[in-house]
């Protein structure tokens, strides 16, 4: 899940960096494949708490449920950001300002992700700690590029509609973000309750 995740992420702004309508649409297809995999933790984890699963295990079983959800979610967002790349390629001649700033936001969203499954993977206490001290980061680009984006607005106000896709792409790629932070937010209690057992 956290490839396809991930994958779905760095795409979608791939399609942005490119105008490449085909490939955000490809982005929209593979939501139902990150939906039916969300459905395929939950039951694993119903039938392992089904047969009995030991106390010390319940934690670990429900975090497992929540990163799943917050996988499937990170999907939702590449699919909302692919959504508005298709918007804006309708329309003619309008070229995205600071693509590049975004890509690297993009690029940001998707190496927290990846960090993040493996500080769970690996029950990485420390690589979570440092991972979660970066959050603010995410919150002051989105910040920036929404105030940039209002300005522009104000000075471009035929374009007001492209420049609010814009700003849904950043919004979203401050998600991924966010939802990266609650897996390595969930990696940290289960190394902790670890440390406890």
């Amino acid at each position: 899940m956290a490839v396809l995740a991930e994958d779905m992420v760095a795409r979608s702004v791939k399609a942005l960096l490119e105008g490449d309508t085909t490939l955000a649409n490809q982005v929209c297809d593979d939501d139902d494949q990150l939906d039916r995999m969300e459905a395929e933790v939950d039951e694993l984890a119903v039938q392992i708490l089904a047969a009995g699963a030991a106390p010390k295990d319940l934690r670990a079983i429900t975090i497992s449920m929540k990163i799943s959800n917050d996988l499937e979610r990170i999907g939702d967002e590449a699919g909302t950001i692919a959504k508005s790349v298709i918007h804006l390629n309708e329309q003619s001649n309008w070229k995205a300002p600071f693509r590049e700033e975004i890509v690297a936001m993009g690029e940001k969203a998707c190496l927290l992700l990846r960090e993040a499954i493996q500080a769970y993977a690996e029950n990485d206490i420390s690589k979570a700690r440092q991972l979660i001290s970066q959050d603010d980061q995410m919150d002051a680009l989105n910040k920036f590029y929404q105030e940039e984006l209002v300005g522009m607005m104000q000075n471009d106000p035929e374009s007001i509609a492209s420049y609010l896709d814009l700003g849904v792409i950043v919004k979203r790629l401050e998600r991924v973000a966010d939802h990266a932070i609650n897996i390595a937010e969930d990696a940290l209690l289960i190394g902790e309750s670890a440390d406890f057992s």
